[in-house]
């Protein structure tokens, strides 16, 4: 054994400037990998150090599921339970700041701004109420207030200053102590304070009521055990659930995190042997010279397979140890580059690492299994003459056969009846065949690129007619495997833009809603809507209530492990819903659903159902929460998309860190008989055909007069945001892709200059017969130019091959039908 590695070492150091280049390429595909695998730990770290900062190191909670409130009477008694260290409660709810000195803004308005607030019992244990802080002290008195940074640039405060939350009577003025270290996350992102209890309790009209009960247990207490003990305690439909609940949503994104991981991976391993493979092989004419003459020296074919293997991981082991330090230092750059929002620095994944250097090791060895098993063919006399055979042709139908074999094992895996088995077969079986197989198919599609092109390219190059097909001919394999090579990032790109315009597309078109709406978090009473519905230019309205429910039995949408299986519950009212809202029914009717909605029997569920789990107009779900459930019928089937985005723009989703899929929509009594809430959060409005920006703005601030602590938005301003932000997340993923693309341009550079390096001979032959440098330099950017345009014919139909299998998957995790767009500008 120690021989082997002797010999593979010298073989290597043989050619020093050509194992460089190799190993630089498997550096730079084991850095792609190791940068994502610490990317994603350090994203999943930090979302769990804000998580912590939110909820604080509180063990369970109780909480209303359907409800953001309800009366605290039961504190006391929690605080008596055994095991209990410190029990605290919270209060959440939407209050209308303004300065106290009446400061006005550079437009003449007086600066005014909604805030989402959350109440605390500031006398309870600090460990119940973190605090991270740019500037200031946490509040201790119910007269101060820590605001965030975007609360502080509205308006313009800083500590010291003072601010009035308006309400219907006296204001209540608040002293500002702090500015909470929040990072600015785009134009979803809501304005937060933190305030006593009592303050969100009084500028509300709430007496003593709670969002949620939270404490902290002793710390040899088995959280779930103890949960499970007491929960009868808590009268229902209140909950009692460990804190570890709470990261749900966390955990499932550290779920679908990891799957990308796995793809990230599986990609950079067939990459990176791609590159490895080719650039082992270009100098196989001389690697079977010297195999050779060891076997005429006693070497078995055994020994000659293990020297080619050994030195396949030395170079990849080499190549991994640089790219791991680079991978790793990239992420710490980028941490530090985005350390306003990255507070919990770089995070290191060592699982990640370790598969990143493992997929580099195992690529280098089946890399160098080809010039292995390449060499144990040739017997020692016919090894002379290799240089002399061409390509053979049956090798070229075999390529074929086998490219097609894979294209087949990947189709087939895509009919698999069980949609969790055909989506984990497709992603560890059939994206490698996938990726092989146009690997392979690169080859005859170099092969026909150069017998069309190769006579414009030599005229262009002033080449003499027929040199450069002939060197593309007698190098095939070589060359076009090299083009496989380059194609992956070219394909991700492609995937990218077919299926991210697609989306993008799709969302445009499919939101369509009210013209304007006002959200407050803690509820609008039935006086409040009264106030808001008088207001002028208000033509019509409707109240709409938002609860997230669980997708019981075995009808959740999604992968298991991957999809959520929540939905957003629309409480509504028909008539008045259907005739503000621009609903398109995919199934059934207004006319026939209507009596079945006001039984409090039935619901109408979005299309992403009808998609994902093929249910009908008379079909059966049940929805509920962890303890009250009921059957519903399905009476109609219809497009929701342009809710989602009302939901997610106004946060309603994450009021208990729930994910959610689809909406699904109850007429309001049936949601207070079957789930216990009345809460009304939006209240939808309808401006008429001549509304323009200043009657938006008028009715703005009378919704802020009229009730404080309400959040006026307009549907063109939700639209445009959402156009924002699809394109600004396809600008992002985009630039990830082409980085890709450089990367894997880099790597086969490396592989082009090791080929240019093993055939000096045969250049130099051809200088020797009069030919001159720029007819050398000709033959190699016209073979470069040919393996370029044969990879991005094979990275684009690889790539639309791969967006048509992602749209399959986004049918199966999301029930999401996204259209084909053609990329044209990837």
């Amino acid at each position: 054994m120690r021989m082997i590695w002797r010999l593979a070492l010298r073989s290597l150091l043989a050619r020093r400037g050509r194992s460089l280049l190799l190993a630089t390429a498997v550096a730079f595909a084991t850095a792609l990998v190791t940068a994502l695998a610490c990317g994603l730990a350090t994203v999943e770290a930090n979302v769990a150090a804000r998580i912590d900062r939110l909820i604080g190191a509180i063990d369970a909670r109780i909480v209303h599921p359907h409800s953001p409130i309800f009366e605290a009477s039961l504190v006391e008694e929690v605080r008596a339970w055994p095991g209990v260290e410190a029990v605290g409660t919270r209060l959440g709810g939407s209050l209308t700041l303004v300065r106290e000195d009446g400061a006005r803004g550079d437009d003449g308005r007086t600066l005014r701004i909604t805030v989402q607030a959350r109440g605390l019992e500031l006398s309870a244990d600090p460990r119940l109420n973190p605090f991270d802080l740019l500037e200031g002290r946490a509040p201790t008195a119910p007269g101060e207030i820590v605001v965030d940074p975007r609360t502080r640039n509205a308006l313009k405060l800083k500590l010291g200053d003072r601010v009035e939350v308006q309400r219907l009577g006296d204001p209540i003025v608040l002293t500002v102590v702090g500015v909470d270290n929040r990072p600015a996350l785009g134009a979803l992102q809501r304005p937060f304070v933190q305030v006593d209890r009592a303050t969100v309790a009084d500028a509300c009209g709430h007496g003593d009521e709670v969002s949620a009960i939270v404490m902290i247990l002793g710390p040899e207490t088995d959280v779930e055990a103890w949960c499970r003990e007491f929960a009868p305690r808590v009268r229902e439909p209140l909950v009692l659930e460990p804190a570890e609940r709470v990261r749900s949503g966390l955990d499932r994104e550290a779920r679908a995190s990891n799957l990308a991981f796995t793809l990230a991976c599986m990609l950079g391993f067939v990459s990176c042997a791609f590159i490895v493979g080719t650039g082992l092989t270009t100098a196989f004419a001389e690697q079977v010279r010297e195999l050779a003459m060891l076997r005429v020296i006693g070497a078995a074919r055994g020994h000659l397979a293990a020297i080619q293997l050994a030195a396949g991981a030395a170079l990849a082991a080499a190549g991994a140890t640089v790219g791991v330090a680079v991978g790793i230092g990239l992420t710490a750059l980028g941490a530090h580059a985005y350390r306003e929002i990255l507070p919990a620095g770089a995070a290191l994944a060592p699982t990640g690492v370790a598969v990143a250097v493992a997929s580099a090791i195992l690529s280098g060895v089946v890399g160098a299994s080809f010039s292995a098993v390449a060499a144990t063919r040739v017997a020692p006399l016919e090894a002379l003459r290799i240089r002399a055979r061409r390509p053979r042709a049956g090798t070229m139908v075999r390529v074929v056969v086998i490219a097609a074999a894979c294209l087949a094992l990947q189709r087939l895996l895509m009919l698999l009846p069980d949609r969790d088995d055909r989506f984990w077969a497709w992603v560890f079986a059939g994206l490698p065949a996938l990726l092989v197989a146009w690997f392979l198919l690169s080859v005859p599609i170099l092969r026909g690129a150069a017998a069309l092109l190769s006579p414009a390219i030599e005229r262009l190059l002033r080449l003499p007619r027929g040199m450069l097909g002939g060197a593309v001919a007698l190098t095939p394999y070589r060359l076009g495997l090299t083009a496989g090579a380059l194609m992956i990032g070219l394909a991700i790109l492609v995937v990218i833009w077919s299926n991210g315009v697609g989306v993008l597309s799709q969302i445009v078109e499919r939101v369509r809603f009210a013209d304007s709406f006002v959200f407050k978090s803690n509820g609008l009473t039935a006086d409040e809507q009264a106030r808001l519905r008088a207001i002028p230019g208000v033509r019509a309205s409707v109240a709409v209530g938002y609860l997230p429910l669980r997708v019981l039995d075995d009808l959740a949408l999604g992968v298991r492990g991957i999809g959520p299986p929540n939905v957003t519950c629309v409480g509504f009212e028909p008539e008045a819903f259907f005739e503000l809202n621009r609903i398109e029914w995919i199934e059934g009717d207004p006319r026939s659903a209507l009596p079945k909605l006001r039984s409090g029997e039935a619901v109408l569920v979005a299309q992403e159902f009808l998609t994902a789990r093929g249910l009908h107009v008379g079909d059966r779900i049940r929805l509920g929460g962890p303890r009250r459930s009921h059957e519903f019928e399905i009476a109609g089937v219809v497009s929701s998309a342009g809710l989602d985005v009302v939901t997610q723009f106004f946060g309603i989703r994450t009021v208990y860190m729930e994910q959610a899929v689809s909406c699904v929509f109850m007429d309001f009594d049936a949601v207070a008989k079957w789930f216990d809430s009345r809460e009304a959060f939006i209240l939808q409005f309808d401006l008429g055909d001549g509304a323009d920006e200043a009657l938006e703005r008028s009715i703005g601030d009378e919704v802020s007069a009229r009730v404080p602590g309400a959040v006026f938005s307009s549907g063109r301003a939700i639209r445009q945001a959402v156009i924002s932000i699809g394109r600004t997340v396809l600008a992002l993923t985009s630039a990830v892709a082409v980085s890709a693309l450089l990367l894997a341009s880099f790597g086969v550079a490396n592989v082009v200059a090791a080929g240019i390096a093993a055939r000096r001979r045969e250049f130099g032959v051809l200088r020797a017969v009069g030919g001159s440098r720029g007819t050398v330099a000709g033959v190699v950017l016209g073979e470069t130019a040919l393996v370029a345009i044969a990879a991005a014919i094979s990275g684009t139909m690889l790539g639309l091959q791969l967006a048509a299998m992602e749209r399959g998957i986004f049918v199966d995790i999301a029930g999401l039908e996204v259209p084909f767009r053609m990329p044209w500008i990837a």
